[in-house]
C-alpha cells in the first residue's frame, strides 16, 4: 500500500474546495442568467402591452359600436321569428334620435301606421348610450352611407319591407358621438337587410 503523505492530503483538501466553490459559482451563475431572461421575457411584456395601449384605445369604440350591432340583429331575428309564428307583420322601430331605446310591434301589414306592441327594450347600456348613437337617413347620406334606416317591418307572405319600397339594401349603423363631428367613418358598423328574406350582415 502507497503511504499518504500530509501534502497530498492537504493537496486532496484544496482541491476538493476549490471543486466545491467552482460548483457554488456555477449555480450562482445558472441563477443570475435565468434572473436576466426572466427580466428579459418581463421587459418584453410590459413593452408590448404599452405599446398595444394606444391601439386598444383607438379599437375599443369599433368593439362596442359591433357589439350594439350584434343586439340589434338578434332582435331583427326575433321579429322575423315571430312573424312566422304568428303568420303577422312585425316592425321593429328605434324610438328616439340617435337613442338605442325600440319597440316591436305587431301589425296587420307593413303598410299600417301603428300596431299592438309586443316587446320594448334598450340596445345597450346607459353609459354607452351616451357616447354612442345609431346614424340617422340623412347624416347616413352626409358620410356617404346611403340606404340607412330607423325601422324595420318584415312580412311573412312578403319579407323585407324595404324592398317593396324598391330599395335594394336597408341598414342600421352605430357610431361613437364624437366621431360624427369630426366625420370619422372607421369605428361605425353597419348591419346590412338585403333580400327578401333580410339576410343580415355586417360591415
Amino acid at each position: 500500500m502507497v503511504p499518504l503523505h500530509e501534502s497530498d492530503l492537504a493537496q486532496d483538501g484544496w482541491s476538493k474546495v476549490e471543486w466545491e466553490n467552482y460548483e457554488l459559482w456555477e449555480k450562482v451563475e445558472v441563477r443570475l442568467r435565468r434572473k436576466k431572461h426572466l427580466w428579459v421575457f418581463v421587459t418584453l411584456i410590459l413593452f408590448f402591452a404599452l405599446s398595444s395601449v394606444p391601439i386598444v384605445i383607438d379599437r375599443w369604440p369599433k368593439w362596442t359600436t359591433r357589439t350594439i350591432v350584434r343586439h340589434l340583429a338578434q332582435e331583427l331575428n326575433w321579429v322575423k321569428r315571430e312573424a312566422g309564428v304568428h303568420h303577422a307583420a312585425y316592425r321593429l322601430k328605434l324610438l328616439s334620435e340617435g337613442k338605442f331605446d325600440f319597440v316591436v310591434e305587431r301589425l296587420v301589414n307593413c303598410d299600417a301606421a301603428h300596431g299592438e306592441e309586443v316587446k320594448t327594450g334598450l340596445l345597450t347600456n346607459g353609459r354607452n348610450a351616451d357616447h354612442y348613437s345609431w346614424i340617422t337617413s340623412i347624416r347616413g347620406v352626409e358620410l356617404g352611407i346611403p340606404g340607412l334606416v330607423s325601422e324595420f317591418c318584415y312580412d311573412p307572405l312578403d319579407g323585407n319591407s324595404a324592398l317593396r319600397k324598391g330599395d335594394v339594401l336597408a341598414g342600421f349603423a352605430v357610431t361613437p358621438v364624437r366621431d360624427l363631428t369630426e366625420k370619422r367613418i372607421d369605428r361605425i358598423t353597419v348591419l346590412l337587410l338585403s333580400g327578401t328574406n333580410a339576410e343580415i350582415s355586417f360591415d
